[in-house]
């Protein structure tokens, strides 16, 4: 884990400067480098095959103020977390996580007053601002080398299976696979993102979310398999501990789980932060267990200096 979090940084820090400078180069009229884009989506699948904790623990570190940046990045390894979990092959897995990097570029058409807007939008900015999937698409069949499958995961994002998604109004059988992956990765990493007008909700409360709209908004076999590739527990959640510590997941365990290796840091009882310890909640040798999932702002503590 410890090695392939120095790996993932790398990854992250590129993902971050490649994606920020495309955000700049398509408002000015420049066209999409896609060959550094298909480099970097390389990298991320390689890292979530051998350790997809990694870059999950990295996409629970963000910043409200750069939402669409670190969405953008976090959608892209949810995407490859979730295609490893339904064994996909390679070169479609690729195709998603490029297609999830670049799903929201239209955004950068949209204007900053109803983008940027600090509150809840009218119907007439939410028409606008839904126009952002028909610039992202067009932008993308605009640029050689994208691939068919990239284009729908973007297109497609924000359909539903009941037709009532946009921007085409699209039902369950119009929907390719990957589209409908797509629409649930993306829900659940802007539920749990803090943004200037909505605070985060916690993991665990994001998939009973997903689990709620499942069946009628999103493929309920896919929201299910969304979430087993989670856990449930997903990396990042704080949860408290049967000893009364307060820990961060790591990593889930493939074999329970309701065991994750976790990072201790609290203790809740004591109300003092502990010297940091690693434990894995699955091996025999550990008298201690979850108890549950607690909210970090409760305890006030920020939970991006425990991961990474």
């Amino acid at each position: 884990m410890q090695e392939e979090l120095r790996k993932a940084h790398k990854l992250h820090d590129e993902a971050r400067g490649l994606v920020g400078n495309v955000l700049k180069d398509v408002k000015i009229g420049r066209a999409i480098d896609i060959d550094a884009f298909d480099q970097l989506a390389d990298g991320m699948v390689d890292s979530v095959l051998r350790n997809h904790n990694a870059l999950a623990c990295l996409g629970r570190i963000r910043e409200k103020d750069n939402y669409l940046l670190e969405h953008s990045i976090n959608l892209a390894v949810l995407m490859g977390i979730f295609a490893k979990s339904l064994q996909i092959d390679r070169d479609t897995m690729h195709q998603a996580v490029v297609g999830a990097m670049l799903h929201d570029i239209g955004k950068v058409m949209v204007p900053d007053h109803v983008l940027h807007k600090p509150g809840k939008l009218s119907d007439d900015e939410f028409a606008v601002m839904r126009q952002h999937v028909v610039f992202s698409r067009e932008l993308l069949k605009q640029t050689p080398g994208v691939g068919e499958l990239t284009i729908k995961v973007a297109a497609q994002h924000h359909e539903r299976i009941d037709g009532s998604g946009y921007p085409d109004g699209l039902h369950d059988c119009d929907i390719c696979r990957e589209g409908k992956m797509c629409a649930i990765a993306d829900v659940y990493d802007a539920i749990t993102a803090d943004r200037v007008y909505h605070k985060g909700l916690p993991p665990t409360m994001a998939l009973k979310k997903l689990l709620e709209w499942s069946g009628t908004h999103l493929d309920e076999k896919l929201v299910h398999r969304f979430i087993r590739s989670m856990g449930i527990y997903p990396v990042g959640t704080l949860v408290k501990l049967k000893s009364g510590k307060l820990a961060v997941v790591l990593e889930k365990s493939d074999s329970d789980q309701r065991s994750p290796v976790v990072k201790v840091i609290y203790h809740a009882t004591s109300k003092r932060y502990l010297p940091v310890e690693i434990i894995d909640l699955s091996k025999p040798s550990v008298q201690d267990e979850i108890e549950r999932a607690v909210d970090a702002d409760k305890w006030n503590i920020r939970l991006n200096d425990f991961l990474g």
